[in-house]
């Protein structure tokens, strides 16, 4: 018997918005756009709400996080609610032959954040060839100037020929910035290197290949444990951090300060994001199918409530469903890995 693929169908905002109007006794053929509006702000209240609810396994993702000298605060992106665990990472740097399509090669490669490789052509490469093949996991990009990378990270077994792309990068950043990328089933080749396709030549002032991770797990800190540090700008590779959960999103306070020893040092962070916000009933929303019916019961029986021409005798029906169907996706929302009781956490010191 041959496999097929699961064909879900998509449930679309304007879908949802109808079934639950429907179900507060306002039928399809009498939605107006401002049952859609006030639709659409309820949706985005619920998912406020979901997050509150601190279980969506769907929006807890990896971030890699450059760690910078001299720099004590590190931002988080805006879409971040909540930083779950944050690992140090380093790796290995290979030593190989630079090369370039212009300027010089040898400057992406020195340890020198002045200087930087300058290339005077569109579509360059700039990468390492090695004497041995290498299993390159881990890339960095520092930029040179203010620009949008767009790169293919790219292989050769030989190191000269037939080149095969692994990953993709493309996003704008700012002069100085550090960019990482995890190359997930990366074989052992004797060529590595960059290649650009973006609309400006490529500023590298650092490119590092890199294999042989090796994790360390950072101890989370409250604002005691923090506020108690007498020095809080001591030098060093990060082993502590500190949460400040701020209205535009946390930060990291991290100690010992990022030091020169810490230049390639990454922060691999998991964190809990927001749901995207729904600002069209064209759109799909940002929940996985197995919650389906029960953003529906709970838009429904908030309509219900909301909606002046809605049946309002329906209402406790709607609440009975919706605690059933919500009841039912937060016991989908699982991990099945095994629990471990870690017993005696508190949020302060005692």
């Amino acid at each position: 018997m041959t496999d097929k693929p699961l064909d879900l169908r998509p449930y679309t905002v304007f879908e949802l918005i109808e079934e639950a109007t429907s179900r507060a006794g306002i039928p399809p053929a009498k939605l107006s756009s401002e049952h859609v509006e006030k639709a659409l702000d309820q949706i985005n209240l619920i998912f406020k709400q979901l997050v509150n609810r601190g279980i969506q396994l769907w929006k807890r993702q990896k971030m890699i996080l450059p760690c910078y000298p001299g720099q004590r605060m590190v931002p988080l992106p805006p879409d971040v609610n909540l930083v779950d665990k944050l690992t140090r990472r380093s790796y290995v740097r290979q030593s190989g032959t630079p090369f370039s399509d212009s300027g010089n090669p040898a400057y992406a490669f020195d340890g020198d954040f002045m200087t930087f490789t300058q290339q005077t052509t569109l579509g360059g490469v700039l990468g390492c060839t090695y004497t041995t093949a290498q299993q390159i996991t881990g890339v960095g990009v520092l930029t040179g100037l203010a620009q949008t990378l767009s790169i293919f990270v790219e292989y050769s077994l030989d190191g000269t020929t037939n080149w095969t792309s692994l990953d993709a990068l493309y996003q704008t950043l700012d002069d100085r910035t550090w960019i990482w990328l995890d190359l997930d089933g990366a074989p052992a080749a004797k060529g590595w290197r960059i290649r650009n396709t973006g609309a400006v030549p490529l500023y590298v002032r650092e490119l590092f290949f890199g294999n042989m991770p090796s994790e360390i797990v950072l101890e989370s800190w409250n604002l005691d444990d923090y506020n108690a540090m007498p020095d809080k700008t001591y030098p060093g590779r990060v082993l502590n951090w500190y949460q400040q959960r701020n209205i535009d999103g946390p930060q990291l306070f991290v100690w010992p300060v990022p030091n020169s020893l810490a230049s390639y040092d990454q922060l691999v962070v998991w964190v809990r994001q927001h749901l995207e916000p729904v600002t069209s009933p064209t759109q799909e929303f940002d929940v996985p199918t197995r919650w389906d019916d029960a953003v529906t019961a709970m838009l429904a029986r908030r309509l219900c409530r909301s909606l002046p021409d809605a049946d309002f005798k329906r209402y406790p029906v709607l609440v009975q469903e919706e605690q059933e169907a919500v009841t039912l996706a937060e016991g989908e929302e699982r991990d099945p890995s095994n629990v471990n009781y870690d017993l005696g956490l508190s949020a302060y010191t005692a």
